[in-house]
């Protein structure tokens, strides 16, 4: 297991460290920046904006140049530390992500105040899902034949195949609008507490439509896994041996048929981790939530590329070290897969 988690490490550095480079060149490929934006104009005169003019550096330690004549070739040339990788990861590993080009406020300091919000909302909506999530597949596989589990079934189908914003609309619409059912506000842009942990307790009507839309559409899919986990266990002689010894049905399926269930769910949960952090670009936005997703949003609408490669870069971290947890998580739970590696 030592060997396999270093393996990991050693694997996980390199895609991280590719996908900084990668960012860094996608950002410095995208035309303009905030002072081409016409309509907008710097909040603080003394600010220094980012522009591409500070990306002419080159991005990588060596570059490769085309040598023009009658014998035309490549040339590798060395850049040594003068370039953007290099500058960006030194100031990274020294935990400074530069400055917002439209206000100079330090990238950290945007980012510490938008994440609460973005936990805020993720967090209920993850332990929600989960929840119903393990309920509704145990009472399916259980107790398939009702009726109001088929219905259920059916019901979560459909919001799975509706688009989030389009839910988020239609729940505003519906639920948030004089001419209909005014039970919840429009969004939290009314709020005056900057403490999203605050709200919970004092504006918890505030979470109710994003914490739906983010739970709906993924319901069905992760009732779907741990159902088919859970059918393949059913279907076992081991299941026969573990009823015999006069276990209930509903203790075995939560003490034997659902660690074993919940492999192909670990890969999942591997998505959630990033999803914490980030938060989501579209209910954030819609919803007016000053989090992680909608300062992505802003930012990208703004140009303000220190906060959008910042961003990007921390989102696909989390995504690379969720993938190796799940990795050792699945290890631990599936005995096979150590046999068939060692």
């Amino acid at each position: 297991m030592r060997n396999f988690i270093i393996k990991r490490i050693f694997s996980g550095l390199l895609v991280i460290l590719g996908i900084l480079a990668s960012g860094l060149w996608m950002i410095s490929q995208i035309p303009g920046s905030y002072r081409d934006l016409s309509d907008l104009e710097p909040i603080e005169n003394n600010v220094k904006e980012f522009s591409k003019a500070e990306t002419s550096i080159p991005l990588f330690y060596f570059g490769v140049l085309s040598k023009l004549g009658r014998d035309k070739s490549l040339d590798l040339h060395w850049n040594g530390n003068q370039n953007l990788f290099h500058q960006t990861l030194s100031a990274y590993l020294k935990l400074d992500f530069g400055n917002s080009s439209i206000d100079g406020v330090p990238v950290g300091e945007k980012f510490a105040q938008a994440f609460p919000w973005s936990l805020a909302v993720q967090l209920p909506a993850i332990l929600i899902l989960l929840l119903l999530g393990v309920f509704l597949s145990i009472e399916s596989s259980l107790r398939g034949d009702r009726l109001w589990v088929r219905l259920a079934d059916n019901l979560l189908l459909v919001f799975t195949s509706v688009p989030g914003f389009w839910m988020a609309t239609l729940l505003l619409f519906f639920f948030a609008n004089t001419a209909y059912l005014k039970w919840f506000p429009s969004g939290m842009q009314a709020i005056n507490n900057h403490n999203p942990f605050y709200c919970w307790i004092r504006y918890p009507q505030y979470f109710v439509l994003p914490i739906i839309c983010l739970v709906l559409p993924s319901l069905a899919y992760l009732i779907r896994i741990l159902k088919a986990g859970l059918k393949e266990n059913m279907d076992s002689l081991h299941w026969t041996r573990v009823l015999s010894s006069g276990v209930s049905s509903r203790r075995a399926l939560f003490v034997d048929a659902l660690p074993q269930a919940s492999i192909p769910f670990t890969v999942w949960m591997a998505g959630i981790l990033p999803a914490i952090f980030s938060g989501s670009v579209v209910i954030e936005q819609i919803f007016s939530i000053p989090g992680l997703g909608r300062l992505m949003y802003i930012s990208i609408y703004t140009r303000d590329w220190p906060v959008v490669q910042f961003l990007f870069f921390f989102t696909a971290v989390l995504t690379v070290l969720g993938f190796m947890v799940s990795d050792i998580i699945i290890r631990y739970l599936d005995p096979r897969i150590k046999i068939n590696t060692q």
